[in-house]
C-alpha cells in the first residue's frame, strides 16, 4: 500500500498542520455546532480530503471520543473507512461535473440515510462543476435536509462562484511547513525501518512544496533503496548538487561571469535538469534577499530581487529554449556583466535590471556594449569593401540581440544565409511554418535591424531551404577573466556571440 494511504490520518489530531481547521472542528464537534455547508480551500496535498473524511465518521461514529474524534472501530467508522458506507458519498467533480450528476444528488438527498444518522457528501475539485450545475447546487445548500452535510473540496476557491461560497463556511488550508513534513517523514521512516539522513528529508520537504502527499510519494521512490542520503535525494530526483548551487549564487552575487558558466557547462554535461536548477537558485536567492532584509541591507536585498526577477523570466523561456542553457547563460550575462558599469557603492549588487512582462529598456552599459559591437563589424565591413555571407552572419547575434519577438527570434537562430545581394538578403529557414511566420512584418523589422547594424539598406527575402540540424548544442566560449568591457564585447563578436 502507498505511504500517503498507509499513513493517511484517521483523527483530527493526527492532522499535520492546520491548526486552525483542527482546532475549530474539535471544538465543534464537541459541542455538536456542525454547520451543514463547508468549502476547504489549498493546494494538493495540505489535508482536505483527509479532514472531511475524519469530520463524516464523526458526525456517524457509534461511539465518539469525549472530544468528538470518532472511535474508527464502531461499524460506521469501519464501513466509512473501508469505502463501503453508502450514506457517505464522494464525488469526483472532475469528472461528473455535469447538470444531471447534481439533479441526481439532489433528488437521492431527500431520502433518509440508509444505515447511519446523517449523509455526508464529498465533492472533491469541485470548481469542475458546470455554471448549471452550480446554479443546481444552490439550492440545496440553500435548504438541506436536516440529516445532510456538504464538504466542498477545491485547489481554486477562485473560480467558485459568490453565491456558493456565500452559503458555505469556508477554511483554507496552508501549505504545511518543511519542519513539519521533515518531522513526520522521519516518523514515518523509523516505523518503515528506513535509514535517513535529516538534511535528506529536509530537501524531500522543500521539493514537495507544503504538500504532504507529494513529500510521501517522493519518500516511498528513495526509501526503496533502504537508506536516503542527499546524494540519493538530488539523484533520484534531478535536483543539483547542494554545493553547485551554493557556488552558482556565490559566483552571482559577486559578479563572476566566468565561474558561473563553468557551472552552468558542469551541469549540462552531467544532463542536470536546468529547470530544476533554475528553480533551486530562485529558492536560495530568496532566502539570500529575506536574510539581508533581516540585516536591514535594504538596498543589497533590492538588489537580489533584480536578480532574483532575471532568473524569473529565465524560468519561463527554459521551458521552451533551443539551446537548453541559452536562457541562464543570458540572465547571467545580464547579472554579471551589468554590474561592471556601476560605481563602488554599488557594485555588490546589480541595479536597474529589467523586470518581466516589459520590453527591458537598455541601460548604458548594454548600449555601450552594442555601440562597441556595432563600430567593430562596421570597421570589418569597411575593410572589406563588398558585405558577404560570412559577414552577414557575423552579426547574425547583434541582429538576435535587438528582437524581442520570440518567434520571430526562434525562426532567425535556426536560419541559414543563402545570398547576400547588393541590397538583398535572402534567409534560408527549414520549415513553411518558420516561412509563414517570418511575413511581411517580421521581414521589415529584420530588414531594420540588419541594416541598423551593418550601415546599408538591405530588404529580406524568406525561402525554404535544408537546414542541418546541429545534434548537440554549441559550447559554451571561455570568457577570459580580467578583460575590460570592450574588450569583452569584441571578444563576443569575433567568437560569434
Amino acid at each position: 500500500m502507498s505511504f500517503y494511504r498507509k499513513y493517511r490520518p484517521q483523527k483530527l489530531s493526527e492532522i499535520v498542520g492546520q491548526n486552525h481547521v483542527r482546532q475549530t472542528f474539535l471544538n465543534a464537534l464537541k459541542n455538536s455546532a456542525l454547520t451543514h455547508a463547508y468549502l476547504f480551500a489549498g493546494s494538493r496535498g495540505t489535508g482536505k480530503t483527509s479532514v472531511a473524511r475524519i469530520i463524516a465518521r464523526a458526525l456517524n461514529c457509534l461511539s465518539p471520543a469525549a472530544d468528538g474524534e470518532p472511535c474508527n472501530s464502531c461499524q460506521i467508522c469501519r464501513a466509512a473507512l473501508d469505502g463501503k458506507l453508502v450514506d457517505l458519498i464522494e464525488i469526483d467533480a472532475a469528472s461528473n461535473r455535469g447538470i444531471d450528476e447534481i439533479r441526481d444528488l439532489k433528488e437521492k438527498i431527500q431520502f433518509t440515510p440508509s444505515h447511519a444518522k446523517n449523509k455526508i457528501y464529498i465533492i472533491d475539485e469541485v470548481h469542475m462543476l458546470t455554471k448549471e450545475a452550480f446554479n443546481a447546487l444552490l439550492k440545496t445548500l440553500e435548504e438541506p435536509p436536516s440529516h445532510a452535510y456538504f464538504i466542498l473540496a477545491t485547489t481554486e476557491a477562485h473560480k467558485i462562484p459568490e453565491t456558493i461560497i456565500s452559503r458555505t463556511q469556508r477554511f483554507d488550508f496552508h501549505r504545511i511547513a518543511e519542519d513539519e513534513i521533515s518531522a513526520h517523514l522521519a516518523t514515518i521512516s523509523e516505523k518503515e525501518r528506513i535509514k535517513f539522513d535529516p538534511a535528506a528529508l529536509g530537501l524531500i520537504a522543500k521539493q514537495s512544496a507544503g504538500g504532504m502527499r507529494d513529500a510521501l510519494g517522493m519518500l516511498e521512490q528513495l526509501g526503496s533503496s533502504g537508506e536516503i542520503s542527499v546524494e540519493n535525494v538530488a539523484q533520484n530526483l534531478g535536483l543539483t548538487r547542494p554545493k553547485a548551487v551554493e557556488d552558482f549564487v556565490s559566483a552571482l552575487l559577486s559578479h563572476q561571469l566566468t565561474e558561473a558558466f563553468e557551472i552552468i557547462n558542469g551541469l549540462v554535461g552531467e544532463g542536470a535538469n536546468l529547470i530544476q536548477f533554475n528553480k533551486t537558485i530562485l529558492i536560495k536567492l530568496r532566502e539570500v534577499m529575506l536574510q539581508k532584509v533581516s540585516e536591514n541591507k535594504l538596498n543589497e536585498a533590492k538588489g537580489v530581487l533584480t536578480i532574483i526577477e532575471e532568473f524569473t523570466r529565465a524560468n519561463e523561456e527554459l521551458k521552451n529554449a533551443v539551446i537548453p542553457q541559452l536562457p541562464l547563460e543570458a540572465a547571467v550575462v545580464i547579472v554579471c556583466v551589468g554590474s561592471q558599469n556601476q560605481d563602488s557603492s554599488t557594485k555588490n549588487i546589480p541595479q536597474n535590471l529589467p523586470k518581466k512582462a516589459v520590453p527591458p529598456k537598455k541601460d548604458e552599459l548594454e548600449k555601450k556594449l552594442d555601440a562597441v559591437a556595432t563600430e567593430a563589424s562596421a570597421q570589418k565591413i569597411s575593410s572589406a569593401g563588398e558585405i558577404s555571407i560570412p559577414m552577414v552572419e557575423a552579426v547574425l547575434p547583434q541582429v538576435l540581440g535587438k528582437i524581442q519577438n520570440p518567434t520571430v527570434k526562434m525562426a532567425l537562430k535556426s536560419a541559414k544565409i543563402l545570398k547576400v545581394a547588393s541590397n538583398e538578403i535572402e534567409l534560408g529557414v527549414g520549415s513553411d511554418f518558420l516561412v509563414e511566420k517570418l511575413d511581411l512584418s517580421a521581414r521589415n523589422l529584420l530588414a531594420e535591424k540588419f541594416s541598423e547594424i551593418l550601415g546599408k539598406q538591405f530588404q529580406i527575402k524568406v525561402s525554404r531551404a535544408e537546414i542541418e540540424i546541429q545534434s548537440a548544442a554549441p559550447e559554451i566560449p571561455k570568457i577570459p577573466k580580467k578583460k575590460t568591457v570592450a574588450e569583452a564585447a569584441e571578444g563576443m563578436f569575433d567568437e560569434g556571440w
